[in-house]
């Protein structure tokens, strides 16, 4: 908590500080609303922090002041994406005034809303499922990981990174080049350009990189033999995972969904599915603990290889 309690205004670090044995190692976000009360998220419950303080103007300016060094403007390029990312890889999600040049979103006139989300590592939650990724000691299966919010894609993806990136003895899996587009930020979470979260020792990261460029730019210049990157869902995702599988580069990635169904939704994501882009669908499910996996779905099979019934 110390990375966060140093950045926030001194009456909410005070607040904050005195009962922070109420926060546990189960709270996902705190939330600072003007004129409202601190809200504590944990992942199954929520409550307020203190009944008697309201959230100022003033907490909220000085705590933007101090998570940007009082220089708004060399954050504007995560300002832009929503949030701005601080050491220990945690990140806050900002709500305000938006301004718009054109179509094109700018930034915030007045910031009224802060999200810090308490951002943790789980290392070894995707051991007992990578199995389901690997196809033999050099290849791996093209996968598309499923997850509500708060399920745990990006902690899964980091953690399945890192392990096919360094190796696995159980199954044998000798490692790989990786190359991670992690477009938000979030996955590495790189804070004064040093990666915050442990992603591999064979790992090339192009943070905040849009997904287009990225596999461009991964698979012309870093060689990967898998790409991992965050959430699908878009018009220009067919062809990036068309050029990517006709490159010979396999492909690790997320979309947001219940199950497979639900991500059909999409009428993007049903396209790519539909073109058998995958050989297999891991559902993750929201439980008390992150990352535990539902369901593996096999599409060359046509059926669940897998199921948590718990």
């Amino acid at each position: 908590m110390n990375n966060i309690l140093k950045l926030l205004s001194a009456n909410l670090k005070n607040i904050v500080s005195k009962q922070s044995m109420l926060l546990g190692s189960d709270t996902v976000e705190i939330r600072l609303r003007i004129n409202s009360l601190i809200l504590v998220k944990k992942v199954k419950s929520s409550f307020f922090l203190d009944d008697n303080y309201r959230v100022s103007k003033r907490d909220i300016d000085e705590t933007v002041a101090n998570l940007t060094r009082n220089s708004i403007h060399a954050f504007e390029k995560e300002i832009k994406s929503g949030y701005i990312t601080i050491g220990g890889g945690h990140r806050v999600g900002l709500g305000g005034d938006c301004i718009y040049e054109g179509y094109s979103f700018k930034g915030f006139k007045n910031i009224t809303s802060l999200n810090i989300r308490i951002a943790r590592e789980y290392p070894g939650c995707s051991g007992n499922y990578t199995k389901y990724f690997i196809n033999s000691s050099k290849d791996i299966y093209n996968t598309l990981i499923i997850g509500p919010p708060l399920s745990g894609k990006t902690t899964f993806i980091r953690d399945l990174c890192r392990n096919l990136s360094d190796g696995t003895n159980s199954p044998y899996f000798e490692g790989c080049d990786v190359t991670l587009i992690d477009e938000r930020g979030e996955i590495s979470a790189i804070y004064n350009g040093i990666p915050q979260m442990y992603v591999g020792c064979r790992t090339d990261i192009l943070s905040y990189c849009m997904k287009k460029e990225g596999f461009i730019m991964g698979i012309r210049a870093l060689s990967p033999k898998v790409i991992v990157s965050d959430e699908l869902g878009s018009k220009d995702d067919f062809e990036i995972l068309q050029y990517a599988l006709k490159s010979g580069v396999n492909i690790i990635t997320t979309a947001h969904g219940f199950s497979l169904d639900d991500v059909k939704k999409n009428l993007y994501m049903k396209t790519i599915i539909e073109n058998n882009f995958f050989d297999r669908a891991i559902i993750l499910k929201n439980s008390k603990k992150p990352c535990v996996v539902k369901e593996v779905y096999d599409f060359e099979r046509n059926r669940v290889i897998f199921n948590d019934l718990g």
